[in-house]
């Protein structure tokens, strides 16, 4: 299978938090940020997956192993966490969820450089990984997911923006290709859930 199931993915995500704690200095803010948002996501995911008739387990998989990376410091390695997370999962031969750590970022595979903060050779690593995958709903299930949690809170998709556009000090481009995303995210899972997300999932606008 090209997914663990639920019992090991929680397994999997468990190690990465122990590996983290173990290899990085991070305040207990940051590792319950971790917790709640990949656990969110999950749940989220799974969510959307049963309104959308798709498999619902591996969407929760996906959504809990979305920021596998995260388990090493990006900075450190000097690489992309959706690049550390794609390269440990496919070490395992769980190609769909590599595939997930990945996209989650990219929901258009021929993004721009200066629409993110991130450097240009992780940029363009990056780039170079996603032309020959093909998106499916589960990209598009998580890439929305990912965006609804800020902190240690559950926000609107725009209240995400907010907040990353002050911590990463996003430029007024960044910002608004940003929103874009998510405009064109809400308005394609809108149509394929037929309904409006917000109401569905009890966020309120």
């Amino acid at each position: 299978m090209s997914y663990p199931n639920r019992y090991d993915a929680e397994i999997i995500w468990q190690q990465g938090i122990d590996y983290s704690r173990a290899h990085h200095v991070k305040s207990p803010q940051i590792d319950k940020e971790y917790i709640f948002h990949t656990q969110g996501v999950a749940k989220l995911s799974e969510l959307l997956a049963q309104k959308m008739s798709l498999n619902e387990e591996k969407a929760y998989v996906l959504g809990l192993l979305h920021d596998h990376g995260k388990r090493q410091d990006e900075r450190q390695q000097d690489c992309f966490h959706g690049i550390l997370g794609y390269r440990d999962m496919l070490s395992q031969g769980y190609t769909d969820v590599a595939q997930i750590c990945l996209t989650h970022t990219f929901v258009n595979k021929d993004f721009s450089n200066e629409d993110y903060s991130y450097p240009d050779h992780w940029l363009d690593e990056c780039r170079s990984l996603l032309k020959p995958l093909i998106y499916s709903d589960y990209d598009l299930i998580i890439q929305y997911a990912d965006m609804f949690f800020e902190g240690l809170s559950c926000v609107t998709p725009e209240q995400r923006i907010e907040g990353i556009t002050s911590r990463y000090q996003l430029s007024a481009q960044q910002e608004y290709s940003l929103r874009q995303t998510v405009t064109y995210l809400k308005t394609t899972i809108d149509n394929k859930c037929q309904c409006d997300t917000y109401q569905f999932l009890e966020i309120i606008k």
